[in-house]
C-alpha cells in the first residue's frame, strides 16, 4: 500500500468543527466540575437566585403600586391619556376645541385596552351662592359614561351625583365657603365663546370630598348638555377627550394612534408630573438598593471560586504539566460561573415569578385599619404585583456580570501558577 493510499484513508476534521468540538467539551466539562461540591454550588446558586428574587419581586409589588397610584389618579380626574386642542395644554381658551370629536371617539373605543372615552368642556367661572362668590373650574361632564369610568362619582360624602339637567357636583372646600348643601342653588357666572356672558343655575345635589384640598375648593361637575348651553358652545365640540385604559402600559401604543395634525395627546406622564416624579425617585432608590445586594452576592461567589481555586490546585498544575495552557483553565472556570449563575437566575424567575402569578389573582392584603382611607378613595384593599420585565432582564444582566468578575478575580491565581509547586500539594 501506498504512502498516497495511507493518505487518503486518513480522515481529515474541519479545523472549526475541531475548535466546536474542544468548546462543547469545556462546556460539558465546566457543568460537570460544578458538581463536585453540590452543597457549595447550590448556596451560591441560592444567593443568585435570592438577590434575582428580592430584586423582581420588589421592583414587581413597587410597579403593581405605581400602577394603582397612577390610575387612581387617571380615574379621578385626567384620565390615563388625553386628547386636546394642539393650543389647549399651553393657552385653555374656550374657543381651543376639538371639532372631529366623535371619529376621535369611534378611533379611541376601537383600541385595545380602552375601556372609557369621557368627552369634557372647561372654563373657569365665578360660583356664587348668597353674598358669597369664589373662583373656580366648571367641567362639564357626561354623568353617565363618568359614572361609569370615573372614581369621582364614587366619593360622594353628601348627596348624590349628576343625574340629569339642571345639576352640579360641588367639592366640598367650595361648598363650605359658599355655606352650600345639596339642595341649595348654585349660580355661575363666566365669559361665554362670543364674548357675551355665560349664566347658568344649577342645584347641588352632591359634595365630593378627594382628599385634595386644592381641588375640592375649586371644582364644580355640571352636565355637559347645561356648560355648552351656558357657553354657547357647539354640540360637536369638546376640549378633552379623556381615556381612560384597563391598563397604564398601554398608553404610550393609544397615544401613539390618536396622534394627528391639530391636536395634541399628552400621556399620563405628561399629566401627572409629580407622580412621575415620585415613580422615578422611588426607583432610583431601589436600584441601588439591589446594586448592594449584587455587590454582596458577587463577594460570596468570589469566595467560592477563591475556594474552587485552592482545592483544585494540584488538578491545575497537573493539566498545566501535561499541556494545557492557563487560559483554558480560565475559560472552563468561567464556563462554571456561567452554568451557575445560570442555575440562580433560573431559580430566581421561576420563584419569582410563581409568588408574582398567584398574588397577581389574590393580592396581598393591606392593613386591616387602612380600609376605611382606602375605601373612602376609591383604591384597592389589596396590593397586586405586576410582573416587572425590565427588573428581570436587569437582574439576570447584573447577576452574569457579577459571576463572571467574580470569577475572573479568583483566577488570577492560575496565570501565576508554576505546574512544579502546584504538584507538591498532592505530597
Amino acid at each position: 500500500m501506498t504512502g498516497r493510499t495511507l493518505t487518503n484513508d486518513i480522515p481529515r476534521v474541519h479545523p472549526g468543527a475541531a475548535w466546536r468540538s474542544r468548546r462543547m467539551s469545556t462546556w460539558r466539562l465546566a457543568w460537570r466540575n460544578l458538581w463536585r461540591n453540590r452543597r457549595r454550588t447550590w448556596l451560591t446558586a441560592g444567593g443568585i437566585a435570592f438577590a434575582v428574587w428580592m430584586l423582581v419581586f420588589a421592583m414587581s409589588m413597587q410597579d403593581g403600586s405605581f400602577g394603582i397610584m397612577v390610575d387612581n389618579v387617571a380615574r379621578l380626574l385626567t384620565g390615563h391619556v388625553q386628547v386636546q386642542h394642539d393650543q389647549f395644554q399651553d393657552d385653555p381658551a374656550l374657543e381651543h376645541t376639538l371639532t372631529d370629536v366623535e371619529a376621535l371617539m369611534t378611533l379611541a373605543k376601537g383600541q385595545r385596552g380602552v375601556s372609557a372615552v369621557l368627552p369634557r368642556v372647561q372654563a373657569f367661572a365665578l360660583a356664587s351662592s348668597g353674598e358669597r362668590s369664589f373662583g373656580t373650574q366648571i367641567v362639564g361632564v357626561d354623568f353617565s359614561r363618568e359614572q361609569a369610568a370615573s372614581s369621582l362619582p364614587g366619593m360622594v360624602v353628601a348627596g348624590r351625583y349628576l343625574q340629569g339637567p339642571g345639576e352640579a357636583f360641588v367639592g366640598v372646600g367650595l361648598a363650605r365657603n359658599l355655606g352650600l348643601s345639596p339642595g341649595d342653588e348654585l349660580v355661575l357666572l363666566g365669559t361665554a365663546l362670543e364674548g357675551g356672558v355665560a349664566a347658568t343655575v344649577a342645584e347641588v345635589v352632591g359634595l365630593f370630598d378627594t382628599g385634595q384640598p386644592a381641588l375640592d375648593r375649586a371644582f364644580v361637575q355640571i352636565p355637559l348638555a347645561d356648560f355648552r348651553t351656558a357657553w354657547n358652545l357647539p354640540e360637536n365640540q369638546v376640549h378633552v377627550l379623556a381615556v381612560v385604559l384597563d391598563h397604564v402600559s398601554r398608553s404610550p401604543q393609544v397615544a401613539r394612534t390618536l396622534a394627528g395634525p391639530g391636536r395634541r395627546v399628552l400621556e399620563w406622564t405628561d399629566l401627572m408630573a409629580e407622580a412621575r416624579q415620585t415613580i422615578e425617585l422611588k426607583r432610583i432608590g431601589a436600584q441601588l438598593f439591589f446594586a448592594m445586594i449584587a455587590i454582596i452576592v458577587t463577594f460570596s461567589v468570589v469566595n467560592s471560586f477563591l475556594m474552587t481555586v485552592f482545592e483544585r490546585t494540584p488538578e491545575f498544575g497537573m493539566l498545566m504539566a501535561l499541556g494545557m495552557r492557563p487560559g483554558a483553565i480560565v475559560r472552563q472556570l468561567s464556563g462554571e460561573a456561567f452554568w451557575m449563575c445560570a442555575l440562580g437566575v433560573l431559580l430566581g424567575l421561576s420563584l419569582s415569578g410563581a409568588l408574582i402569578g398567584w398574588l397577581s389573582g389574590v393580592g396581598l392584603p393591606l392593613p386591616a385599619d387602612a380600609g376605611e382611607v382606602l375605601a373612602r378613595y376609591n383604591m384597592p384593599d389589596r396590593m397586586f404585583p405586576d410582573f416587572s420585565w425590565p427588573a428581570a432582564l436587569i437582574a439576570t444582566l447584573v447577576m452574569f456580570a457579577g459571576t463572571q468578575l467574580a470569577a475572573w478575580i479568583s483566577v488570577l491565581r492560575v496565570w501565576r501558577l508554576q505546574p512544579a509547586s502546584a504538584l507538591r500539594a498532592l505530597e
